[in-house]
Parts: C-alpha cells; sequence; structure tokens
C-alpha cells in the first residue's frame, strides 16, 4: 500500500457515527493516508442511528485535537451530519474535498439500516455536494472487531474510485463480512434488501417507580433476493451497492398521473 495518486495529493474528508476514537475511523485512516492529506471530522462520542439528525435549536460547538503534516483531526459535539456541516462550513471554509470516507462502522448498514444510518447519512451529504463519497462497515458488532482484511479492500474500492470517477449523483455503501481475508469469497454490486425493523419496546421502571421504555429489535428477512447487500455479507461476499440522492420513485409516477385531483 504505497502508490500515490498523480502529482499531488487528495484531500479526504474521513467521518464516522461511532465517534473519533472509535477503532474504525483509525483503521479506515491508516487506509486513507496511503492516498492523500487526511482532515477527521467526527462526533466526539458514538452517534449510532441518528441519520440526518442536525442541530438548530442549540450551539454546536467543535474543537481540533490534533495537527500534523499529513492529518488533522477535529471533533464535533454534534451528530454525524453536524459534523459535515462543520467540515464543510468552518474546518474547510470552501475548499471542496476529493473524496469523503465514511466508517468503517461498527456493523452493518444493510438493507433499512441504512436509512437509519448515521455513517451513511455523512456519505449522502458528501454526495449532494459533489464530493465522491464512500461509507465502509465491518458487519460485526463485537467489543474487539478485526479490521485487517476490511483494510485490504478498502484500498482497493479507494485506488479505484480515485482513477475512475464515479456519477455525480451516486455514492456507494460497502459492508464486508467479518472474516479472514481468505475466507471472502469475493466482491458483489448489489441491491438494497427490502426488509424493516421489527421493533419492541421493553418497559422499564426507574428507582422512582417512573416508567420508561428500552427500543431494540431486530432486521427482518422478507426480502430472499440473491442480489442484496444482505445476502452478499451473509455468503461471504463483500457488497458493494450504489446509493442515489434522488428518492423519486420514477416508475410509479404514471400509476399517480391518472389519479383525478
Amino acid at each position: 500500500m504505497d502508490e500515490t495518486i498523480g502529482t499531488g495529493l487528495p484531500l479526504i474528508l474521513l467521518m464516522n457515527d461511532d465517534g473519533v476514537d472509535a477503532a474504525g475511523i483509525k483503521a479506515l485512516q491508516s487506509v486513507a493516508l496511503h492516498f492523500g492529506h487526511v482532515v477527521m471530522v467526527a462526533p466526539a462520542r458514538s452517534q449510532s442511528g441518528k441519520s440526518h439528525a442536525i442541530t438548530f435549536s442549540s450551539p454546536l460547538r467543535y474543537r481540533k485535537v490534533k495537527e500534523g503534516p499529513d492529518v488533522e483531526v477535529y471533533k464535533v459535539y454534534g451528530t454525524p451530519v453536524d459534523a459535515y456541516k462543520i467540515a464543510d462550513c468552518e474546518v474547510l471554509k470552501g475548499r471542496k474535498p476529493d473524496l469523503l470516507l465514511s466508517g468503517i462502522n461498527h456493523g452493518a448498514n444493510t438493507s433499512s439500516s441504512l436509512i437509519y444510518s448515521g455513517t451513511m447519512a455523512t456519505v449522502i451529504e458528501g454526495c449532494i455536494n459533489g464530493i465522491p463519497s464512500i461509507g465502509f462497515s465491518l458487519v460485526d458488532n463485537g467489543q474487539t472487531p478485526d479490521f485487517e482484511a476490511a483494510k485490504l479492500y478498502i484500498y482497493s474500492i479507494i485506488y479505484k474510485v480515485l482513477r475512475e470517477p464515479m456519477p455525480a449523483d451516486v455514492c456507494l455503501n460497502v459492508n464486508i463480512p467479518p472474516i479472514p481475508r481468505t475466507e471472502i469469497a469475493g466482491v458483489r454490486v448489489t441491491r438494497q434488501a427490502l426488509n424493516r425493523w421489527h421493533e419492541t419496546l421493553e418497559k422499564r421502571q426507574d428507582p422512582q417507580g417512573r416508567d420508561y421504555f428500552w427500543l431494540s429489535g431486530s432486521l427482518g428477512d422478507e426480502d430472499q433476493g440473491d442480489d442484496t447487500d444482505v445476502w452478499a455479507v451473509e455468503h461471504n461476499y463483500i457488497s458493494v451497492q450504489p446509493v442515489q440522492v434522488d428518492m423519486t420513485a420514477y416508475r410509479h409516477m404514471d400509476f399517480f398521473e391518472k389519479w383525478s385531483f
């Protein structure tokens, strides 16, 4: 991992939703540094599941925690998308990154989890603003995930994107199974599985006898297709899913145009 890209160093914006001190973003930083100057702007603590939430009714703060010749690190006291706004408006002050990388997320961002993901929210923000953007997730919720195999494939994907630019309105959602490199079956371009979360609310009481609820649940497996992100990681493939910002259901427009309003 020692190739350079052209004659100048790309500016790479590094983000996540697990927090600035997460092992995943440090692993991603170690790969990104092979390609350019890294500016990490990430939440001060875990903000998983915050999706596109932004802070506009209370003050938003950040601070620099590291600066060196190859990397700058900033901690944002807000959501992942807050971190993107801070990066765009304050840290970079109008400089447009050559690439936005988010992750490595601790856990899957497959199927409908993509909608809730703060990691992918930053990727979509980058895409909206014309930045080539990729989100990486390791499908492992353990306390000590092994990112080594993931880093090798992440390097390959970054290398490809910097040489063959993606369409302007598309970003990538990459999910990697938590297995050794020798067991990875390959890479598949996939679609988002059409599954939904089945939530449960566990009712509890605090020491004062007041009710509160703890949200949990599981992702269903209604979509049995063999071309989905879920199928890919379950069968030891790396899932590379193109994601678009435009959520218009074009194939159903004719149906609604027949309505009489």
